[in-house]
């Protein structure tokens, strides 16, 4: 299926590894022009060469600190410098500590809403104007299956998240009649190293071996294994698509059928 992704211009947060990554990979592979941003440049070289290699027609590397304000904005004008636009904003961010409600002081509610909300609202201010510009756009933010179904020992993410799809289902009713869609995609267990921050979590939180703690992540997964993230940065790029036109204010689960509610 052609997806009408060829010279579309994207932004692709927190791309350096995991589920960022597969998505810039996946858009590149569809000929699009595709920036990523992360902290570190220098690090980002291989992953520039490899969204080469898969296809993209253009590649750009940005310095961003998602904790860091002043960063977010000066880095999508260094995007829209270098692509004269853009069509493609895909907000991911690190995922907040995880721990019970008890254990989290009002400091880590902060810090999880300077992580995983606030740079996702001000980077839409930022990316914003460029799509109604161009009359064209989509933003798709990286949640979690935690807004669908409760996760053990991670209310920072099941709490602040579903902030992240109150905010996309605002700007989803807003910008559409511009020709902007804006979605939240909400993976399960994926095959990453915040899959694996979190098994060791629960060994330590529970006393869990670590055959023990997979087994608390994927008994209600009925693929019965962790995702592979190839597969995640496929959807990012049929949402991302002119296919995906008529598809918005939607919150879709990847999750091995682990949500079970309609």
């Amino acid at each position: 299926m052609e997806l009408g992704l060829k010279g579309r211009r994207a932004l692709v947060t927190a791309a350096s590894r995991g589920l960022g990554r597969a998505s810039a990979l996946s858009l590149a592979a569809e000929g699009a022009r595709v920036a990523v941003a992360g902290r570190s440049v220098t690090a980002m070289q291989d992953l520039l060469a490899e969204l080469k290699e898969a296809g993209a027609a253009d590649v750009l590397a940005v310095p961003m600190d998602l904790t860091d304000r002043a960063t977010l904005k000066p880095a999508v004008d260094e995007v829209v410098a270098k692509f004269g636009g853009l069509d493609i904003f895909v907000g991911n961010t690190g995922g907040p500590a995880a721990g019970p409600f008890l254990s989290v002081p009002r400091e880590g509610w902060e810090q999880a809403l300077n992580e995983s909300l606030l740079p996702l609202v001000d980077l839409s201010h930022a990316v914003l104007p460029h799509m109604r510009a161009g009359g064209w756009g989509r933003i798709i933010f990286v949640t979690t299956v935690g807004v669908k179904v409760v996760q053990p020992n991670m209310v920072l993410s099941d709490s602040v998240r579903l902030a992240v799809v109150g905010l996309a289902k605002s700007l989803s009713i807003e910008f559409a009649h511009e020709g902007i869609m804006v979605n939240c995609l909400c993976p399960g267990p994926f095959a990453t190293d915040r899959m694996e921050y979190l098994v060791k979590s629960s060994m330590e939180i529970d006393g869990l071996d670590r055959a023990a703690a997979e087994a608390v992540w994927l008994a209600e997964v009925p693929a019965r294994k962790f995702g592979d993230p190839n597969d995640f940065g496929a959807m990012v790029a049929m949402l991302a698509s002119e296919r995906a036109g008529f598809i918005t204010g939607t919150a879709i689960a990847l999750d091995g059928g682990k949500s079970r509610a309609y």
